[in-house]
């Protein structure tokens, strides 16, 4: 994501509604691929984005000019997300994938497919190991962290990532075995 230019973020501290839309503008298609991964469809990844920019937007007076303002967003955009995995966790319906029958090459239209198919094994996993793969091996988060944002525990995040990288590899090998 390109950086947010400085006109865009002085008329949001002053609450200006223009450069909040720019400003919406500016970041929706990387915030909304990041919900997507926390999201049982793209209806919901937008509703979460929404919640999160509502929480950006009215607490924009909140950051600190101490870091950086997209890693700040983030945060709030991944708080979001986890808030939905929570919310959602028990209600998750796993319907069965659909597999694709063309390999993806090196084209942009066949590496959106890979994107997608990706996506599409990532939400059959269960619900908390879909969070906890998301949260660690994509964000970046400890185990300690991820346990704290999902309300579990250090050793139950580990648990998970490895029980969600086992069935990731089992669901890959099925495909490759089309």
């Amino acid at each position: 994501m390109t950086a947010i230019p400085e006109s865009i973020l002085e008329g949001c501290r002053k609450k200006e509604r223009r450069a909040q839309e720019q400003l919406y503008r500016h970041c929706y298609a990387p915030f909304l691929r990041l919900c997507l991964r926390y999201a049982e469809c793209p209806a919901d990844a937008a509703d979460i984005l929404n919640k999160a920019f509502f929480n950006i937007l009215t607490k924009f007076d909140q950051f600190r000019e101490e870091g950086n303002v997209l890693g700040w967003m983030k945060r709030i955009v991944i708080h979001a997300a986890v808030d939905y995995v929570r919310a959602n966790r028990r209600f998750r319906y796993h319907s069965p994938m659909e597999v694709a029958t063309d390999l993806p090459g090196a084209s942009t239209a066949d590496a959106t497919l890979l994107e997608n198919d990706l996506l599409a094994l990532l939400r059959e996993l269960p619900f908390t190991s879909s969070a906890v793969f998301n949260l660690f091996v994509v964000e970046g988060y400890s185990h300690r962290e991820v346990g704290e944002l999902l309300g579990i525990s250090e050793a139950n995040s580990k648990w998970h990532l490895h029980h969600a990288r086992k069935l990731l590899q089992h669901k890959l090998q099925q495909t490759a075995a089309l």
